[in-house]
């Protein structure tokens, strides 16, 4: 999974301090999306998404929470020459051949996830993302042979709520568009994730509004990592979770 990949390394550089009275603040990303568009609202980011492309604004005063002293960290992972898992969608299966994900994060407090956040994503991930921006931009291939564009948001916040739970927010949305400008498939995946103290009267679930429907083993050999709900190489949440279908 490339969301939270490659950032065992990333923390020993990004400066990881410990939280100020500031961090405990509750904020979140806020999103708006119809059949053509999404837009995303966050601490000190704008997002927009159509068939033609991705249009981030990013104020770095105002990204995350500045006070915490940690940096922000950006990285573009260069999907090329490398095997990814597909896209699979009602209209067709996707293949990876090309394309960039683009990252932006800041970490808040250096605290541990409550269950059921598995063992190897605190080892990979071991801070709260406030936020985290994801912006992916792919050419894949269909079945047939034929070439299409995916285009992803990749969001999540993630904080201490007032009364010393945990929350956690994870939205992806996409387009799959052919060549034609037309919209093939849309992604439309919301995670939620809310707890009291000590992660108690955990709950959690997603939200899908698309057409592009996925589980996977994530091979981390944990309980509950079986069966997670992903779309092509990135996923919701790190576990096995409830999927609600709202009415589109």
């Amino acid at each position: 999974m490339i969301r939270f990949a490659v950032v065992a390394g990333v923390v020993l550089g990004a400066g990881l301090m410990a939280p100020g009275a500031s961090a405990q603040e509750v904020r979140d990303v806020h999103v708006k999306e119809s059949e053509g568009r999404v837009a995303a609202v966050g601490p000190g980011f704008t997002l927009k998404l159509t068939r033609h492309g991705i249009t981030t604004n990013v104020v770095d005063e105002e990204f995350g929470d500045p006070a915490t002293g940690n940096e922000i960290v950006r990285q573009v992972i260069d999907l090329a020459g490398r095997t990814f898992r597909p896209f699979v969608c009602e209209n067709g299966t996707y293949t990876i051949k090309s394309g960039t994900f683009e990252r932006t994060w800041r970490f808040s407090l250096l605290e541990r996830r409550p269950a059921p956040y598995p063992e190897r994503f605190h080892a990979g991930f071991p801070g709260f993302v406030t936020p985290f921006l994801g912006e992916f931009d792919a050419t894949v291939t269909d079945e047939t042979g034929e070439t299409l564009r995916v285009l992803i948001s990749d969001l999540a916040y993630e904080a201490r709520t007032e009364n010393g739970g945990f929350r956690g927010t994870y939205p992806i949305h996409g387009f799959v568009v052919d060549q034609k400008g037309k919209i093939r498939d849309r992604i439309s995946l919301f995670g939620r994730f809310r707890s009291g103290p000590g992660g108690a009267n955990a709950a959690y679930w997603i939200e899908d509004r698309g057409t592009c429907h996925q589980t996977a083993d994530l091979g981390w050999g944990e309980p509950n990592t079986d069966r997670v709900v992903v779309t092509g190489p990135l996923l919701v949440l790190p576990f096995n979770s409830p999927v609600i279908t709202p009415r589109r």
